[in-house]
C-alpha cells in the first residue's frame, strides 16, 4: 500500500536523524536518499547532495556518484556544462561497469539539444559498457528514427524490448518501494515499464 506524503515526510526525517547519530552507515546513508527520492514531490536535489556526500563516504560504491549526476543533469541542472563533463570523465575510470553506463547516459542527455552530434556516441558507449538496460538501446533507436535511418532504429528498439524484465500497468503496478537502487532499473534502465509504452516501442520496431 502507498504511503501518504505525511508518512512519507517522517520517513524522511528519521533518516535524517539516522544519518545524524550514525555517520558512518551505509544503510543509514541508502536509507536517507531512498525516502527523498519516494516523495511525492520527489526531492532529486537534496538526494543529489546526499549522494554525492554518501560517495564521499564510500567511494567504493561508485553507483552513489553515478546516480547523483543522473539526478543533477536531469532533474536539478540538466545544462550542458564543460566543467561538469571534465568532472564526470575523470572520475570514469573509477567507476564499475553499471556506473559508467549511467555517466555515458547522462552526458548523452546532456549532449542531446546543445551537441546532438555527441549523442550517439555517449549511448554507443553507455551500450558497450553496461548492455544490460533497455533504455539506452530505446534511446538510440529513437534517435536513428528520427534522422531516418529506420531500420536501423528499429533493429535497437528490439534489442531494447528483448532486455525488458517485466511490464506493469495502474491497475497492477509492480509491487516495491522506490529506493535508489529500483529507481536505477525502472526509470534509468527500463528494465521494468508501463505496458503502454511497451506496446508504442513494439509498434516502432515493426
Amino acid at each position: 500500500m502507498a504511503r501518504s506524503s505525511k508518512q512519507l515526510y517522517l520517513a524522511i526525517q528519521d533518516a535524517k536523524k539516522l544519518v545524524r547519530e550514525y555517520p558512518d552507515e551505509f544503510i543509514a546513508w541508502t536509507t536517507l536518499i531512498s525516502a527523498e527520492m519516494d516523495t511525492p514531490e520527489e526531492d532529486y536535489e537534496s538526494a543529489s547532495k546526499h549522494l554525492f556526500e554518501a560517495f564521499d563516504k564510500f567511494p567504493e560504491h561508485s553507483i552513489f556518484f553515478a546516480l547523483g549526476v543522473y539526478l543533477e543533469s536531469t532533474f536539478v541542472c540538466p545544462v550542458l556544462d564543460e566543467t561538469k563533463i571534465e568532472k564526470i570523465e575523470s572520475m570514469l575510470d573509477k567507476m564499475d561497469a553499471k556506473s559508467k553506463g549511467i555517466l555515458y547516459y547522462s552526458m548523452a542527455n546532456l549532449h542531446q539539444f546543445e551537441r546532438p552530434d555527441q549523442y550517439e556516441p555517449y549511448l554507443l558507449k553507455a551500450i558497450a559498457e553496461y548492455p544490460e538496460f533497455p533504455h539506452y538501446y530505446l534511446d538510440l533507436g529513437l534517435y536513428y528514427i528520427s534522422n531516418e535511418n529506420i531500420e536501423k532504429g528499429k533493429l535497437y528498439i528490439k534489442e531494447g524490448l528483448l532486455r525488458v524484465k517485466e511490464c506493469f500497468n495502474e491497475a497492477s503496478p509492480l509491487e516495491f518501494e522506490i529506493s535508489l537502487y529500483t529507481f536505477i532499473d525502472e526509470e534509468i534502465g527500463g528494465l521494468y515499464m508501463f505496458d503502454e509504452f511497451y506496446k508504442e516501442y513494439k509498434e516502432m520496431s515493426s
